[in-house]
This record gives structure tokens, sequence and C-alpha cells, in this order.
């Protein structure tokens, strides 16, 4: 009896293991087939909205309740502090030694030059000193103007140069400083003039000797 009920047992449990893959088998592998179940809800057409209308809509929805206004306030601000006082040349540190060095600024001419009455005053395939043709007359002075040192250096060399001097801020506020000098203000931004003299350091100053240019960086 022991052996027969066994066996039954047996039977069942192979018997399960194969209804069990069969029914596997049907759902991974039979075909499937729609059946049209009825309208569940409301049923609404996809539309896309058109990006300017939704732009426009947005723009006098925060005109209503003023959210407009305040940012263009924000933005009007930021472009004034950025006016008047651009990005730093952080590169740039304070002149800890004196440096003087002289620079050619010498030109390749590739084509002639002529004047406003046509004449050739600089011929094609040579080199050409602008200080030959025109002096600089005033010297080019850079300095940090978040500096109080530095400011006041700059009030010396004005009275040394009498004035004759082009002030370049590679920091500081342009609107500050034309208050103190009461003379335009300039800002050496993305550093095309201190990477043309090849300055590091300052405060520096540029001035012509000859028909050279002096380039010093001067420690105070």
């Amino acid at each position: 009896m022991s052996l027969h009920f066994n066996r039954n047992l047996k039977k069942h449990r192979i018997l399960k293991v194969f209804l069990i893959n069969t029914l596997v088998f049907f759902c991974l592998y039979s075909p499937l087939y729609a059946k049209d179940l009825g309208v569940i809800s409301k049923i609404y057409p996809i539309s896309e909205i058109d990006l300017l209308d939704y732009i426009k809509e947005k723009i006098e929805f925060m005109q209503k309740n003023g959210r407009w206004e305040k940012i263009q306030n924000e933005l009007k601000i930021r472009v004034e502090n950025h006016t008047d006082r651009p990005f730093s040349l952080t590169t740039i540190n304070k002149t800890m030694i004196n440096k003087s060095w002289s620079s050619d600024p010498s030109v390749y001419v590739p084509y002639n030059l002529k004047d406003e009455n046509g004449h050739i005053f600089a011929k094609a395939g040579t080199l050409v000193n602008p200080l030959s043709i025109r002096s600089l007359h005033t010297a080019l002075v850079f300095y940090d103007g978040d500096d109080k040192d530095q400011v006041e250096w700059v009030k010396a060399i004005n009275i040394k140069y009498s004035g004759q001097t082009k002030l370049i801020l590679i920091n500081g506020s342009i609107s500050q400083q034309e208050r103190i000098f009461h003379q335009p203000i300039y800002f050496d931004q993305q550093a095309k003039l201190t990477n043309h003299f090849n300055i590091a350091h300052v405060p520096a100053v540029v001035f012509q000797e000859g028909l050279h240019l002096k380039i010093m960086e001067i420690a105070i």
C-alpha cells in the first residue's frame, strides 16, 4: 500500500510540473488576441501646443502677476553690475619684485598701406614700426582698483605724467575709479592688453622709449 501511495504521489508531482510548464509556454509563446473592452472614460484628442503661443501665454501671465517686471529689473541690475565691474583677471597677481623689459612694436605689412590721399606710407612685405609714424603720448597704467595701495600709486603716477595716462583696470569698479580720477577708466577684458604686453603682475605701466615700448611691473 505504501508503494502504491508513493507512485500516485510521484504521478501527481509530474502532472503538476507539466501543467505549470504548459501554462508558462502558452503565456510566453502563444499569439495574443485583442478584444474590444469598450470605452472606460471620456477620450480626448491629442493636440500639440504651439511653442510661440505657449511662450506668449506664459509672458502674459507673468505680466499680470508682476513677475515679468521683476525679472526685467533683475536682468537690468545684472547687466549694469557687469558693465561697471566686468570679470576680473584672476591670473594676474600683485607685483612682488620690480621687473622691466622693452618691446618692439614693429609689424609685418602684407600689402601696401596708403593714407587718405592715396600715398603709400608702408610697402607690402616690409616691417613697420608704428611708433615711427605716430608717437604714444600717454602712459598705459594697469592696476587693481580694489587695492587701495595700488590706487594711491596710480595717483602718484598721474602726477608724474601730468595726467597723460590711460588707466586700465584688471579688477574693480569702473564708476568708482572715474569718481576718484575724473577721467575715463578702461578695463582689460579677456586680458587682451596684458597678454599682448606679457604683463603678469600689477601695478604695471607701459610707455614709449625711443622706438620701443618700455614695460614695467612695479612693486609698491
